[in-house]
Formats: C-alpha cells, sequence, structure tokens
C-alpha cells in the first residue's frame, strides 16, 4: 500500500520528570482522544532522572487496556495504545528528554507519521489537537499550540507569565516569525520527515539546550531550514490542573533565552538570521538490538530499564 494510503499515526514524546501524580490523567486523554477521534498512536514517556515513582507509574499504565469512551460514529471502542518507557539515570532537563524520545519516535515512524510533544504536567488543552492535524493536514509542517495572539493563559505565576511573554515577543522580533505568537510551548505537532530532515542536517546539535529554551531553539532551526511551514492554534493553558509545582526554575530559563538570543541572533548578525547552521556529525540512528535496546545519540535506551547518559554535547 502507498504511504499516501496509509493513515498517519499519532506518536507522542512526553519528558517527564517527577510526574507521577499527572501522567495518569495526561495518558488517560491521550487515550481519550486517540479513540474518539479513530486516530492510532503510541506514546513514548522519557524519565528524565525522576525521584519519585513516575517510571513505576508509567509501567502500570502501559499495561492498561482502557475503553474509554465511544469512538465518533459508533458505539464504542476498545483502544490499546502502547506507551514505552525511555529513562535518564539523571536528570538533565527537557532538551535531552526531547533529544532522546524524538529520535526514539522517529526510529518507528514513517515520514507520514505525526510527532506530537507535550509537557507531562497535563495544564496543555488536548482537545485542540484536532484542529492542530487539520493544519498539517493543509499541508502546514509544525503547529504550535498558542497561548498568546487569541490563546490565554490562566493560574500561572505572574514570574512566569511575564518572563514567557517577553521571550515570546523578543523571539518573534529577533528571528522574524510572522503570523505567530507562541513560541516557547512544549505543546506541538510535528511532520515526522521534517523532523527526520532536521537531525539529519544538525544531527545531535539539533537539541543542544538541556533545558526549556530548547523549544525555541528547535524551532528556529527548523525555520532555517527553509520550506517549513508553520501555523499556530489557538489554546487554553490552565497551570491550576497540574499537580504539584512548575519544574521552570526562572532565573535559570532567564539566562538561558538570553544566552540563546546570543548565539543564535546576535553573534550570526541581522544578516545572516535565516540561513541555516553548518551539518553536523557525530549522531547515530536509532537501532534496534538484542534485550530491547536501543541506541540513541550514543546512548543505550532500554525500554522499562535504567540507561546510560550520553556525554555532554559539546
Amino acid at each position: 500500500m502507498s504511504s499516501s494510503k496509509v493513515r498517519p499515526l499519532l506518536r507522542f514524546v512526553i519528558p517527564a520528570y517527577n510526574e507521577e501524580e499527572n501522567l495518569p490523567h495526561l495518558l488517560t486523554s491521550i487515550r481519550k482522544f486517540l479513540a474518539f477521534f479513530a486516530e492510532q498512536g503510541e506514546v513514548w514517556v522519557v524519565d528524565d532522572g525522576s525521584s519519585d515513582r513516575t517510571a513505576e507509574m508509567v509501567q502500570r499504565l502501559a499495561r492498561e487496556v482502557h475503553t474509554p469512551c465511544p469512538v465518533a460514529g459508533a458505539t464504542g471502542c476498545t483502544i490499546k495504545v502502547p506507551v514505552h518507557l525511555l529513562r535518564h539515570e539523571q536528570n538533565h532537563g527537557p532538551g535531552r528528554a526531547f533529544l532522546t524520545g524524538l529520535l526514539a519516535a522517529l526510529h518507528h515512524a514513517g515520514d507520514h507519521d505525526y510527532i506530537v510533544t507535550i509537557e507531562a504536567d497535563n495544564t496543555s488543552d488536548l482537545s485542540i489537537l484536532n484542529r492542530m492535524l487539520e493544519q498539517a493536514r493543509r499541508g502546514n509542517d509544525v503547529v504550535l499550540a498558542s497561548v498568546y495572539g487569541e490563546g490565554r493563559v490562566v493560574g500561572a505565576p505572574l514570574s512566569r507569565r511575564v518572563l514567557s511573554w517577553g521571550a515570546n515577543t523578543l523571539v518573534k522580533t529577533v528571528f522574524r516569525f510572522h503570523g505567530l505568537h507562541t513560541f516557547s510551548s512544549f505543546f506541538r505537532l510535528h511532520r515526522a520527515a521534517v523532523l527526520r530532515r532536521a537531525f539529519a542536517h544538525y544531527g545531535d546539535r539539533f537539541v543542544t539546550e538541556s533545558g526549556f529554551v530548547c523549544m525555541i531553539e528547535m524551532l528556529v532551526k527548523l525555520q532555517r531550514l527553509g520550506g517549513v511551514r508553520i501555523a499556530e492554534v489557538p489554546m487554553l493553558l490552565d497551570a491550576n490542573i497540574r499537580i504539584g509545582d512548575s519544574k521552570m526554575k526562572i532565573m535559570r530559563t532567564t539566562s538561558s533565552y538570553l544566552r540563546l538570543f546570543y548565539w543564535l541572533g546576535v553573534r550570526r548578525g541581522w544578516k545572516q538570521i535565516g540561513s541555516p547552521f553548518p551539518v553536523a556529525t557525530g549522531i547515530r540512528p536509532v537501532t534496534e538490538s538484542p534485550g530491547r535496546q536501543r541506541e540513541v545519540a550514543g546512548a543505550a535506551l532500554s525500554v522499562d530499564a535504567p540507561v546510560r547518559e550520553p556525554p555532554e554535547t559539546k
């Protein structure tokens, strides 16, 4: 069967650090969405050195078979959504977790599939994913969940809202994103072929920021590939839903934003903005090997088992 006739799969990549209380709600929402809209998908959770029972919770949820809701236009459903666990022995931040998860998901994805990134704390509104899919089916390669413009943020501390608004405003100005308003949100839909193209071009330099700023870094680098169509869908982000505190450290994240603006904007020079980075080398593709091991960017990643971390990217 040709790839044009194969229904794309939704492959979710979720970085998680001490999220044992939030993950059950998120995974239930994902299963309900897939069931209701008759979509197929799988989930990759990257436990980024959690000190709580995040890994055990993911393992338990992976064994569950849910019948959560009726499928649209049908009387009922039985859905099995594969859930895969990848583990970092130490906490390295969402950037490293996304690098691990994206490479693992892309290893199994066809170019026609979609890779969905989302935070583990359940604050993003998963109900807008269908609208994001509509944008992708219209030819967009990356679709952002936007809390600015027509979107909204409620329940977040003022300091975090000011930092996020300021960073997004600077990104829009410095990197010349037209018609977009939100650049730091984890919740995004990517065409797998575009992410594969980015890794082929940048190698493991596609994601070098370990913290929350990694989302802006990836978006800027996707833009600089050329020919990548980016759209957004308004979203309400409700921080009141989160159980526990945000993992974002304001001072550390502010410093990371300033460093990113310097390296990707000012240092490159205004006239160079939009040109691609040199191709990076040294990345190794994900490969299957005995013992359910996967080699991702130099790290042996095992489902349901601790793993060695790759050396820090230079």
